[in-house]
This record gives structure tokens, C-alpha cells and sequence, in this order.
């Protein structure tokens, strides 16, 4: 049979070109709802496997310094305290988004940056977290409360 030129099924059928199931109804495609559920497992999986990576990163990172009973442990939870030698807070935070050091009166602070992603909801709000140190050591921090990967437990001077 020769294809149909024309653009209705019934025309083709009434012309008897073409046998009824030349014409097939219009492919359909996911709804967004199931677009939705996708792209969410696909983030958790993303997010989890990234998690993972950045844990054996600390892992080695303990294991590779010897580090005392305490260290470890903040540094395994991805957790920080006043006191802290700053190699170790920068491998329980992983690495900042930026640095800046001042020296004033013969000190030195190094102020550590860093940031939270975009989300689609409010992409110009990025909230940004400060670590503190001098002298190779953690003294302060400002605004980790506020990034999602670090808002579990940030009270003060642990």
C-alpha cells in the first residue's frame, strides 16, 4: 500500500490507501509528576554517593595523622571546636569556597569561606559560613548553622 498524504486517519482510511493502523495515536510523554519522583532519586543517589566519598576522605585523613581520640571523632562527624588545629577543622569541613588572611598588631587571622549551593527556589540566596583561625588553629566560626551540610550540631565551643 502507498503512504498516506493526507493528515487525518479517516481521510486515509476513506482513500483506502492505508490499512487503519497506519496512523498511531501521539506518543505521550512522563508527566511531572513522575519526572519529579526520577530527578529526586537521582539527587539522593548523587547526594549519597558524594557523602560517601568525602567520609572515606576523612577516614584516611585520620588514619593518615594519628589523630588523638577527640580529633577523630570531630573530624569523622565533619564537626569542629575552638582549639582545633586548623588542618583538621579544613578535613572535617572539606575545602572552603575561599580564604582571606589580615595581620594586625603581628597576628595573623586567616578567615576561611564557606558556602552553601543555590537551590531553584531562591538562587540568589547563598548563605556563607566564616572559620576562624590563628596560629593554625581554630578561635571562631560564624554561620555554619546556616549551610545544610553543617546545621547538625554547630552550638557554640564544642
Amino acid at each position: 500500500m502507498k503512504p498516506c498524504a493526507t493528515t487525518t486517519r479517516r481521510a486515509c482510511e476513506r482513500a483506502r490507501l492505508v490499512s487503519p493502523a497506519h496512523h498511531r495515536p501521539p506518543m505521550r510523554f512522563p508527566t511531572p509528576s513522575v519526572l519529579l519522583l526520577l530527578s529526586v532519586g537521582l539527587l539522593g543517589a548523587c547526594g549519597t554517593a558524594g557523602g560517601a566519598l568525602f567520609d572515606d576522605g576523612r577516614e584516611s585523613y585520620v588514619q593518615e595523622n594519628a589523630l588523638s581520640g577527640k580529633d577523630s571523632v570531630h573530624v569523622m562527624e565533619g564537626r569542629i571546636y575552638r582549639g582545633m588545629p586548623i588542618d583538621h577543622a579544613l578535613a572535617a569541613l572539606g575545602p572552603p569556597a575561599g580564604q582571606d588572611t589580615t595581620t594586625a598588631d603581628g597576628e595573623t587571622r586567616v578567615e576561611y569561606m564557606y558556602r552553601s549551593r543555590p537551590n531553584a527556589f531562591d538562587p540568589g540566596n547563598v548563605p556563607r559560613a566564616y572559620v576562624y583561625a590563628e596560629e593554625q588553629t581554630v578561635t571562631d566560626w560564624t554561620g555554619l548553622d546556616r549551610i545544610p551540610r553543617f546545621d547538625a550540631y554547630y552550638e557554640g565551643g564544642m
